[in-house]
């Protein structure tokens, strides 16, 4: 059965603070056109690469195939030219 929701966290030492910390946390919410596990695998790389990313899913439930980016003080546009250069869609839903 594949997998219907895929997160990825980062290591320790890049913990999410609480509600409320301070630390400019914010959510970016994706539409994109990844389909399935292998498709993740693809984008992973990148997106665990990434600084400014704290952790990340994938919902392939969703309609819209939603990527959910845990970030601070990062451009939309960086999530969306990571998943771009991967070979997928990604558009930010506002």
């Amino acid at each position: 059965m594949p997998e219907l929701l895929h997160t990825a966290l980062k290591p320790a030492d890049s913990k999410v603070p609480p509600s409320g910390g301070g630390g400019g946390i914010q959510i970016l919410v994706f539409k994109t056109n990844i389909v399935n596990n292998r498709h993740i695998k693809k984008i992973e790389p990148g997106l665990n690469l990434h600084p400014q990313i704290k952790e990340w899913n994938v919902d392939l439930q969703d309609c819209d195939k939603v990527l959910r980016v845990v970030t601070e003080k990062i451009h939309p546009s960086e999530i969306e030219n990571i998943v771009l250069n991967a070979g997928y869609a990604c558009q930010e839903l506002k």
